[in-house]
């Protein structure tokens, strides 16, 4: 007969990992653990619970129907516990507590300066970590509670199904991509850029399973151009520093050149028109607290205060 009492928070942090990751070895590799542990953990599991919480299917372990219903009960579970610990550290040590913010886009040099600037005037004792990833890993860091708010780009396509179920997606603000150039580019002389423009040029692109990259790959197919980036930045930033240094040209959210940080960087229209989104990210499995509230009303504040600097 199952015995509840013998099943540990322990045991539900290595079967949600497990379910967040592409298999035993990258769960392992996650907790810092063996993969023994880990089987271990898991038939214990399933042997005090009575369920069969994953299947062999093609050569790896995939989640029962079972495991997907205990999932959410899981992390709320873990989630309370990590509160409670970090709300015991913040009243041990005084502190009014952390956000944890997660970035992977141009939010980074623009809108998070301005809303960080706005909310530490109003909380000041609050600690910030800023995280910066790529979309895929912060989004799966939003759903696995490593980060308390995280802004990006909208859903890549090749993000796991189960981690989209964990998200709840709000959009920030909207922007049209540009195409960058170093200071003295003969392109700079025309007032919009399209695909044909660029057939000589050196493109610095992001990686293939950015949204930006999507749609821009779309954009030349159409237009009977094609588009291949013999440069990958991670990032825009780093897309706008390799054109800095004269290296390419780049099609980008004009987000990352907002508070001008990137001077000799020339943005140009490009056209057809693209729309860029922004959105912010939280996790379905817990209500955000009052100072990550107060971080999202920031950052609406900086998007509208960089609407009115523009124009």
């Amino acid at each position: 007969m199952p015995s509840p009492d013998a099943i540990s928070t322990r045991h539900f942090e290595i079967f949600l990992t497990m379910v967040l990751s592409r298999g035993m070895a990258e769960a392992a590799d996650k907790l810092g653990i063996s993969l023994p542990a880990v089987s271990k953990s898991l038939k214990t599991l399933e042997r005090e619970t009575g369920l069969t919480l994953f299947r062999h299917v093609n050569g790896r372990l995939t989640p029962t129907t079972e495991a997907e219903r205990l999932l959410p009960y899981a992390q709320r579970a873990l989630d309370h516990l990590e509160r409670a610990r970090e709300m015991a550290t913040a009243l041990r040590g005084g502190n009014a507590g952390q956000i944890v913010i997660g970035t992977a886009g141009p939010a980074m040099t623009s809108l998070l300066p301005s809303a960080i600037g706005h909310f530490h005037k109003s909380w000041p004792d609050i600690r910030i970590e800023l995280q910066i990833d790529s979309t895929s890993r912060l989004l799966e860091k939003v759903a696995g509670n490593e980060v308390d708010i995280g802004i990006g780009t909208p859903l890549v396509r090749d993000i796991d199904a189960r981690i989209m179920q964990l998200l709840q997606v709000e959009d920030l603000c909207e922007d049209w991509l540009v195409a960058v150039f170093p200071q003295g580019h003969h392109l700079t002389r025309q007032p919009t850029i399209r695909p044909q423009d660029l057939i000589e040029e050196t493109l610095i692109g992001l990686p293939i399973e950015s949204a930006t990259t999507n749609l821009i790959h779309a954009i030349f197919q159409q237009a009977g151009v094609s588009v291949d980036s013999k440069i990958v930045a991670a990032n825009a930033v780093g897309v706008c520093s390799l054109v800095q240094q004269g290296i390419g040209v780049g099609l980008l959210n004009p987000l990352v050149l907002a508070n001008g940080i990137f001077p000799g960087v020339h943005s140009i229209p490009f056209r057809p028109r693209i729309k860029l989104r922004t959105c912010i990210y939280y996790s379905k499995l817990h209500q955000p607290t009052a100072p990550v509230l107060r971080m999202r009303d920031s950052l609406r504040q900086a998007v509208i205060s960089l609407q009115k600097s523009a124009g």
